[in-house]
């Protein structure tokens, strides 16, 4: 069994090009890969993904991801963005485009009908009757919680400054369509908050990465040290799981 890494690029800079040493959450991605390493799964190909070029007229094709088997496994640990380009929000993702991203996508849209920095909103299928399915993120400093509400909900509830809440989300499928293989997404709003999140998966949940469930959890991140130089004080994080869907 092998797993590979979905990886997005860091924001490129005017007159650079993409460059696939510059990629974002890698350290969210270390976390994650140790339960599946405990499974039997071996490392296999970090899969970058460039920023769409708009002159192009498509990104790369399945061809590029011949080498992808239904026994294996893919890793994202970055927020995939269903949705950024049409948000318009200060920070995003670049979405690449590629033959592989749209199958990912796909498989994601099964759980989420919006995901952009500063908005999630879940599925009916997948959020119907959960009080925090439509969510609105602060965008400067952190991503801290701004406001939630439920799907049948006009008018949502803000949190209070005082409450550093953020929320992690993780999906584990059983196969994204054309290719077979799995799929892994687990991912906070903000790096900062995808790291935290993904060291809570590795630490309290490891038997998650082996089983198919849709999660969504809040973590209360008011005791984050100032310039932390370990993760141990993730231990100290409160974590509530809001939501768990087992995906049959």
């Amino acid at each position: 069994m092998q797993y590979h890494r979905f990886a997005y690029s860091m924001p490129v800079r005017s007159g650079e090009g993409p460059n696939l040493a510059k990629i974002r959450d890698g350290a969210a991605f270390s976390e994650v890969a140790v339960p599946l390493a405990k499974l039997g799964y071996e490392y296999g190909q970090m899969i970058y993904n460039p920023p769409f070029n708009p002159e192009t007229k498509a990104g790369p094709g399945a061809e590029c991801f011949h080498f992808i088997k239904p026994s294996h496994l893919i890793v994202l640990t970055t927020r995939p963005p269903l949705d950024d380009a049409a948000h318009g929000d200060k920070k995003l993702v670049q979405p690449s485009r590629t033959h592989l991203e749209k199958q990912v996508f796909t498989e994601c849209r099964k759980y989420f009908a919006v995901s952009s920095r500063s908005h999630v909103r879940l599925t009916p299928a997948a959020g119907a009757n959960f009080e925090k399915a439509e969510l609105v993120f602060h965008q400067h400093k952190s991503a801290r919680l701004k406001s939630y509400k439920r799907l049948d909900e006009f008018r949502g509830r803000g949190v209070s400054k005082q409450e550093n809440i953020s929320l992690g989300f993780f999906l584990r499928a059983k196969a994204i369509p054309e290719y077979g293989c799995g799929l892994l997404a687990s991912f906070g709003m903000g790096s900062r908050e995808t790291l935290v999140w993904n060291r809570i998966v590795r630490t309290r949940y490891p038997e998650w990465v082996g089983r198919p469930a849709f999660i969504v959890a809040e973590m209360n991140l008011t005791q984050i040290p100032a310039n932390p130089v370990t993760l141990e004080f993730v231990d100290q994080i409160k974590t509530k799981i809001l939501l768990e869907h087992r995906i049959d």
